[in-house]
């Protein structure tokens, strides 16, 4: 009943919320698009059958007339939420494999993460920092700090040392909460701007942090936006008989000015090409920012064809890391492009569908075999 009951509360959200489900502006311009009615028809469809509307519905493009409902549930993993639903269930639940794939810890924890890394000799920021519970529970030892004085003054201790570094939320998320941190000459800045040590403390212990050197990106990479990080998102998934695959690879690019490449923050995510290693036609961005692009709104740098330094090299190495971490299905890779090759950012258990699936289309036969 209580299903029910969810299912009608959905289905007059759609109705109220039109300019969220059913206005939004659309990602194909050149397409024939469906009326409003159709597109309420598809979305009710969504609820009643399955349980949730489409949020990306306009990023996919079932908006086109030629996007027939048996067509696009045939192709597409929908909705993105039950999706995401069964992924949790697989990779911290152990829904698959008698239990095996468990290993969403190695992956979610960013510290125990970047020491596995660095053990299995695979290229990833150094932590300098690493602040948990309001005490600095990891100080890398090139940086000389009295650990019998206060807690203020050890980190005033350490952020009297020149650095080009990169801070994080320990358990963020889309990029909140992130900014660049350049001190030279006793002069501190904060993604460009300057700031007191008093203040940059107080950011700090207000989360568990963690304080990483800062990445310097292949200038090829640099060219789309120089003011972020532009990270490739690749996923892999493991098998049954042990055997990892690589699929749906995507590039983030940020927006001029912003130190992150997060879509969620304003960023393009472009495809790639997984055989030739470069970018294909077309950009998604979130639709409070835009819709669909063929260049960077900034760079105005030609998406198609844009060649990526290193890809083959990021795919191999993070095949080679998923065959370590075999307690997990499927990983979201963060992968910066470096002078010197492929540096992992992170990687993510409970990635998401969604964008992947926007830039290469209905992934449903393609995957699902390995989430059944």
């Amino acid at each position: 009943m209580s299903s029910f009951f969810t299912k009608i509360r959905k289905s007059l959200s759609v109705i109220k919320h039109r300019k969220k489900f059913v206005n939004c502006d659309t990602y194909y311009p050149d397409s024939i698009r469906k009326k409003s009615s159709q597109i309420i028809k598809d979305q009710l469809s969504f609820v009643w059958k399955l349980g949730d509307v489409e949020p990306f519905y306009f990023t996919y493009g079932f908006d086109r007339k030629e996007m027939t409902r048996e067509k696009l549930l045939d192709e597409y993993i929908v909705p993105s939420s039950r999706f995401q639903r069964e992924l949790r269930e697989i990779n911290i639940q152990g829904k698959l494999a008698e239990g095996r794939f468990t290993g969403a810890l190695l992956t979610a924890d960013k510290f125990y993460f970047n020491i596995l890394l660095e053990r299995f000799g695979i290229p990833t920021p150094k932590v300098f920092l690493f602040v948990k519970n309001q005490r600095p529970l990891y100080i890398d030892q090139r940086f000389e700090v009295n650990t019998t004085l206060s807690l203020v003054d050890q980190l005033k201790q350490f952020f009297s040392y020149e650095m080009d570094a990169f801070a994080k939320p320990f358990n963020g998320q889309l990029g909140r909460g992130c900014f660049a941190i350049r001190i030279k000459d006793g002069r501190i800045f904060v993604n460009g701007i300057e700031s007191s040590v008093d203040s940059l403390i107080s950011v700090i212990l207000s989360s568990d942090y963690l304080v990483q050197e800062c990445v310097y990106q292949h200038p090829k990479m640099a060219e789309l936006n120089g003011s972020s990080i532009n990270s490739i998102r690749l996923q892999t998934v493991m098998d049954k008989n042990g055997i990892v695959h690589p699929f749906g690879a995507g590039l983030r690019i940020g927006r001029e000015g912003n130190t992150v490449d997060n879509w969620a923050m304003g960023g393009v995510f472009v495809g790639i090409d997984m055989e030739k290693g470069s970018l294909m036609e077309t950009g998604f961005m979130k639709p409070q920012f835009g819709t669909s692009v063929k260049e960077h709104p900034d760079s105005h740098v030609i998406f198609k064809g844009f060649e990526i330094p290193y890809y083959k090299e990021a795919e191999m190495m993070a095949v080679r890391l998923h065959s370590f971490l075999y307690r997990s299905h499927s990983i979201g890779w963060d992968i910066a492009i470096t002078d010197h090759g492929p540096v992992f950012i992170e990687g993510n258990s409970l990635w998401e569908i969604s964008l992947v699936q926007a830039v290469h289309g209905g992934l449903k036969k393609g995957i699902e075999h390995f989430f059944k």
